[in-house]
């Protein structure tokens, strides 16, 4: 009886560790932000005015952004060399027709910023340019999430999105991204 007792503990713990070692392949890896944090950005919520604000201040860490409720905070960040590097090796790459190459550029500049927006404009742009029209639009849509309060980049996803809409047969939703480009 004793062995019987043991021979199934050992059973139920090696299948109990088996299943801790072996993972789950439906998770999602872990993403390492690598973009700058707000640290030479501080936040006064306790400001009335209505719109977002910035002002420079002689703190000696950046300036000091003054919003309500009603805005957002312009988020303020320096670039990432890598990233930066990433863009532009990526950029050439799909000039040359080696998407490939380039996807992969792209999605380690995503993993390295995955706040970044122009990280999704350029992946957008690539799948757009391999016929994936639902893919380029959701992550036209995600860096637009992303670009709040960066009316240039805003713009230049809502034109990426007009091309996508159009270049994927839907003239209407095209003319409306258009017209969304225009208003900012």
């Amino acid at each position: 009886m004793k062995k019987i007792i043991s021979t199934g503990s050992g059973i139920a713990l090696t299948l109990l560790l088996g299943g801790c070692i072996g993972g789950n392949a439906n998770l999602n890896p872990a993403v390492e932000d690598r973009s700058v944090s707000g640290s030479e950005v501080s936040i006064d919520s306790n400001a009335s005015s209505e719109t977002a604000v910035t002002t420079p201040v002689a703190t000696g860490k950046g300036f000091t952004v003054v919003t309500s409720e009603v805005a957002a905070p312009v988020p303020v960040t320096k670039r990432n060399p890598a990233v930066v590097a990433l863009l532009d090796g990526a950029r050439q790459q799909q000039n040359q027709g080696e998407y490939r190459a380039a996807q992969s550029s792209l999605e380690r500049a995503q993993r390295i910023a995955p706040r970044d927006p122009q990280v999704y404009l350029q992946l957008a742009d690539l799948r757009r340019q391999q016929g994936q029209y639902l893919q380029a639009e959701q992550l036209a849509l995600k860096g637009l999430a992303l670009a709040r309060g960066r009316s240039a980049m805003e713009r230049k996803l809502w034109f990426l999105i007009a091309d996508i809409r159009s270049d994927g047969g839907d003239h209407q939703g095209a003319a409306d991204a258009r017209s969304k480009a225009n208003l900012i």
